[in-house]
């Protein structure tokens, strides 16, 4: 199967209140039914599933990891984008699976964070045009962040044409053949990765290790924005709940102190999903440095009237929850009874 949900990732299935279906929004064909099962016999490999995936569950067989991975290995090497309509023997079918995230992170992996990267979109407007008009947008705002950075954009059209013409073509086959010098817990791991329809590219943990290169004064699309209201009772369940680690909490006896670091989020909303109070929402644009979300006083027990940190809507604290089951399962003295 050519592209794939991967199941075990897939946030639907692991969190019950979660119904995204970004991946099937995506694809400018409809070929995900209802259940998210992708009809491979229609499928044209256009990659834009990938990019639209929040937890990166969305794998491709024709979307190979191992030329990234080589990249990542070499911190000095410029690296090219074609598709094999362009570039025979391109490891890439269409670069629609190319989004901001990808881009950012293996540019911030370059040395000094200024890896040179050339994209060729030549074709893309007459062969795929829902994927020429994902690449406009995306290659603007990459390239805004990182001029706004001091670093080198991304060349595109032309000038990356000529660029990728001049880099010698490497196929699958010397792709997966250099994995054959790599140790066997490496490979174990490649193998796992590729289980179920293809191989995973972890764009946004790579995007968490290297996109530090992301500087900007005003807020980007590729970072989210998150709010909590007043109707928090900070139970700090939205921190807990995080895959990511992108929203933390300071606890000060009586209140939270609640940070987001949307290098680290995804956006993907299990926070917003799962709020007992519905009191957070995300939404982008944002901007790439953490800050201070909010400070939410902790409520108190109406039963004993001390600061307490709720579990869900529970009203009171967990001290005096306990007592009032005690008092219910218990029998009545004699005296009550009589």
């Amino acid at each position: 199967m050519p592209v794939a949900v991967d199941r075990q990732l897939c946030l639907n299935d692991n969190y019950k209140r979660m119904q995204c279906r970004r991946c099937a929004a995506a694809c400018p064909y409809g070929y995900f039914d209802d259940s998210l099962t992708v009809d491979a016999g229609r499928c044209t490999d256009c990659g834009l599933c990938l990019t639209a995936c929040p937890a990166d569950a969305v794998t491709g067989e024709c979307f190979p990891r191992a030329p990234l991975d080589k990249a990542l290995d070499d911190p000095a090497a410029p690296l090219f984008f074609a598709c094999r309509r362009r570039r025979e023997g391109s490891p890439w079918p269409c670069l629609g699976f190319l989004d901001g995230r990808l881009l950012l992170a293996m540019a911030g992996s370059g040395k000094d964070g200024a890896r040179q990267i050339a994209v060729d979109d030549t074709a893309c407007a007459g062969c795929r045009p829902e994927v020429a008009a994902h690449l406009e947008t995306t290659l603007a705002e990459t390239n805004r962040l990182l001029l706004s950075a001091g670093k080198p954009a991304v060349m595109r059209g032309e000038a990356a044409a000529r660029e990728t013409a001049k880099e010698r073509p490497i196929s699958r086959r010397a792709f997966f053949a250099s994995l054959l010098g790599a140790t066997v817990d490496t490979v174990r791991e490649v193998v796992a990765a590729g289980a179920g329809g293809g191989e995973r590219l972890p764009r946004h943990d790579w995007f968490a290790s290297y996109a530090g290169v992301c500087k900007s004064a005003t807020p980007s699309a590729f970072f989210s924005a998150l709010a909590i209201g007043e109707a928090c009772l900070a139970c700090g369940l939205c921190v807990r709940i995080c895959p990511n680690k992108a929203l933390t909490a300071e606890d000060h006896g009586t209140a939270l102190d609640f940070y987001h670091r949307p290098g680290r989020c995804t956006g993907c909303g299990l926070c917003a999903a799962h709020c007992p109070q519905g009191a957070l929402s995300v939404a982008v644009p944002g901007r790439p440095e953490p800050y201070h979300v909010a400070r939410r006083d902790l409520p108190r027990c109406e039963s004993c009237g001390q600061v307490y940190q709720p579990v869900g809507n529970q009203p009171v604290c967990i001290e005096c929850l306990l007592k009032k089951t005690s008092r219910s399962i218990l029998p009545q003295s004699t005296e009550e009874n009589e």
